[in-house]
């Protein structure tokens, strides 16, 4: 079987992670910071050293690194968290649907609006394309570092840099990045 949509997925899993799962599963059966006991404890202190590694993986701070579900789960919460009253939303045209739906439906529900910037093999165009669309009430840049379904990497360094200039809230889906970029 050859399964292109592992870079999400995980599928199949390397010997590696197989193997750090069966310790887990072995060697950390308590809840971290629910008690004080020594495998409480233990446990606490393998999710910490997990944050500490997804951080310095990331380049974030590891009180910054919150684990989920699932990539679909995290951008459903800040999808959600991030939007108010008339606020607007910018995506990409290349859009997964772990990005599409909550956006469409928060469009219905909770009366925002949102955009969607055209993408293209020019990066400078592409860029210009979002800077575009932000307006007073743009709240988030919603978008995909790199397709699944095209193989296209999207300019996400640059748009950050425009997100912070306008002082304005960056979502990137990396699930098919992350491991790869």
């Amino acid at each position: 079987m050859v399964y292109l949509d592992n870079a999400a997925t995980t599928y199949p899993k390397p010997a590696s992670v197989i193997a750090a799962m069966s310790r887990a599963l072995v060697n950390y059966g308590a809840n971290p910071g629910r008690a004080g006991h020594r495998l409480s404890m233990e446990t606490a202190q393998a999710v910490f050293n997990s944050r500490l590694k997804c951080a310095e993986f990331f380049g974030a701070e590891p009180e910054n690194v919150i684990f989920t579900l699932n990539c679909t789960h995290a951008l459903n919460l800040a999808i959600k968290g991030i939007i108010s009253p008339k606020a607007h939303l910018i995506i990409s045209d290349i859009e997964h649907n772990a990005v599409l739906r909550p956006v469409h439906a928060v469009s219905k529900d909770a009366g925002i609006s949102y955009s969607a910037a055209r993408t293209t093999p020019d990066e400078t165009e592409t860029v210009k394309n979002f800077e575009r669309l932000i307006n007073s009430r743009t709240k988030a840049i919603v978008m995909t570092a790199a397709s699944n379904v095209t193989g296209r990497i999207l300019p996400f360094k640059r748009i950050a840099e425009l997100c912070r200039s306008r002082n304005i809230c960056l979502i990137i889906d990396a699930a098919q990045a992350a491991g790869v970029l």
